[in-house]
């Protein structure tokens, strides 16, 4: 069994395979190529644990993720923290151990880029991030790998962060966050907000809006006249019923699964003026897919070290 770092989770694949890779995974999810995507949840006061395993192509993940917010102020430390172990799928043997919350960072700003790629606008080049956690970076990264992003606005619950932020990545900083979405082609929504805080009339016509933050039933940060208005597509269905924005306005219909939108076997996005809501958990797939290609790239190139668990 292998252990790879933080360090080589960051280096051993670029961002542009992230994004590939992920998209490969929803296109074979959708085919049925894939085990099912499962996942269990634990509240834990002051945080939360989030269990999620499935396989591809011969090998299942599990994967633990603590959240617990108060950990920068308590410990100094992020807010998430985690570990992926990844087997054959054939003989239960353990393969790979790693730290999980940068994959988990990478994975799912991969995701939000598939999402762009095939339902955004094809010009669209303002950007409007809201929230300025470990994710935010990341998916400016991300999205400007598919789309031709010319323009960054920003919005965050701390001013002072958020003008760091904002400084850091050459962004624009708004009052709120309507103001930030009302000027972008893409919005997407990182926070662990429970009070939803972006409505209808907070976003312009033929937007995307990937929600991304609602990943645990109790956090939601769309309002119900936007999931209403808008064309829906999930990354799991029954996944985003149960912790998605789609858990808190069950009767909104779902048009697709992205990976269903991958493979071409049904539309998003009919008119230019369609606003187009993502709503995205996070999904077991991703991460077996993530820890997959690691395992791969780990052995190609020599990187990690053994993990004596019997001796």
């Amino acid at each position: 069994m292998l252990m790879i770092t933080q360090s080589e989770v960051e280096r051993l694949l670029t961002p542009s395979d992230y994004i590939d890779l992920i998209e490969d995974a929803f296109a074979a999810y959708a085919r049925g190529e894939t085990t099912p995507s499962r996942l269990s949840h634990l509240d834990s006061p002051p945080g939360e644990f989030h269990i999620k395993a499935s396989g591809i192509g011969g090998v299942v993940a599990v994967k633990i993720g603590a959240c617990f917010y108060d950990r920068p102020a308590t410990l100094d430390l992020p807010s998430i923290v985690g570990v992926i172990a990844l087997f054959d799928a054939t003989n239960g043997q353990p393969l790979l151990f790693l730290e999980s919350a940068t994959v988990t960072r990478l994975r799912t700003a991969a995701a939000t880029a598939v999402a762009v790629r095939h339902l955004a606008s094809p010009d669209a080049a303002t950007l409007a991030v809201l929230g300025t956690g470990a994710q935010a970076a990341t998916h400016i990264t991300a999205i400007r790998a598919v789309r031709p992003i010319e323009r960054v606005i920003v919005w965050g619950r701390d001013p002072a962060k958020t003008a760091r932020f904002a400084h850091e990545h050459a962004a624009e900083v708004a009052r709120t966050p309507g103001e930030a979405a009302m000027e972008a082609s893409v919005v997407v929504t990182l926070t662990p907000s429970t009070r939803p805080y972006l409505g209808l009339t907070d976003v312009r016509p033929g937007a995307l809006v990937a929600a991304v933050g609602s990943d645990a039933p109790s956090k939601r940060e769309l309002h119900d006249d936007l999931l209403a208005a808008a064309t829906l597509i999930t990354d799991v269905t029954h996944q985003c019923a149960a912790v998605g924005e789609l858990h808190h306005r069950p009767q909104t219909p779902v048009k697709a699964e992205l990976g269903e939108i991958v493979l071409g076997t049904k539309t998003g996005r009919q008119h230019a003026d369609d606003i187009v809501v993502f709503d995205s958990t996070g999904t077991a797939v991703q991460d077996v897919a993530a820890a997959q290609a690691l395992y791969t790239a780990a052995r190609k190139y020599n990187a990690g070290r053994p993990l004596p668990l019997w001796d």
